[in-house]
């Protein structure tokens, strides 16, 4: 009896900051970055101020662990749907599809909450993540390149990516999410040189990917 005590206080105590993320989210996203307090998030996730602050410092950190963990899983997914085309364009294409579409769809709440709320910080630590995980896929497709240029091409990659979304979210781009990933994915090949019929033909194949899944998860905001 003992032990099976123990393993329920375990299982709980290992679900707790899953709660409190998924807490934050729905707050974050309901009333935005600055008018939720830790408080708000204790109630919503049915916890105790002590145990959020075993997990989480502050607030601070608990938007950064969202933020952190919600673009590392979105770069694994993105990752391993584009692993059956290889390493070439094809493959940076539907990565950049399926990302910008991600944001558009099933993020475009996060990143609503982190344009309007100015969380500069958060963004940049979205960017580091995205730049990291782009390099090793731009060696593969690009192995002639130098490291030097694929972390500019990456960064490039990474900073158009987020203007365009961001804008849209703010409603200050009257674009749709097709159009918008279109553009992202011939602008990103046309700079690696590749040729054009071959983009038109991954502009195509690489939006029918990400629109396919996008559909599959509307529901999600983080």
């Amino acid at each position: 009896m003992v032990y099976r005590t123990t393993e329920r206080g375990e299982a709980a105590r290992s679900a707790a900051p899953v709660r409190l993320l998924r807490a934050a989210a729905r707050l974050f996203t309901n009333k935005g970055y600055d008018a939720t307090t830790m408080q708000d998030i204790v109630r919503e996730a049915d916890t105790s101020i002590g145990n959020a602050y075993f997990y989480f410092p502050n607030k601070e950190a608990l938007m950064r662990t969202l933020v952190e963990t919600s673009s590392a899983a979105m770069f694994d997914t993105a990752e391993a749907r584009s692993r059956h085309l290889g390493t070439g364009p094809e493959r940076i294409g539907a990565i950049v599809a399926l990302n910008t579409t991600t944001f558009l769809v099933a993020r475009r709440a996060m990143v609503r909450v982190l344009a309007s709320d100015s969380r500069l910080g958060l963004i940049q630590a979205m960017g580091d993540i995205a730049v990291e995980r782009w390099i090793p896929v731009l060696a593969s497709a690009c192995p002639d390149r130098p490291p030097a240029e694929l972390s500019l091409i990456a960064s490039a990659i990474w900073g158009a990516n987020r203007a365009i979304v961001e804008n849209i979210a703010r409603e200050r781009l009257a674009v749709s999410t097709r159009v918008a990933v279109a553009f992202m994915v011939r602008w990103s090949l046309r700079a690696l040189g590749v040729e054009p019929a071959r983009i038109d033909r991954i502009v195509a194949s690489s939006w029918r990917l990400a629109s396919r899944h996008a559909r599959k998860e509307a529901h999600q905001s983080w």
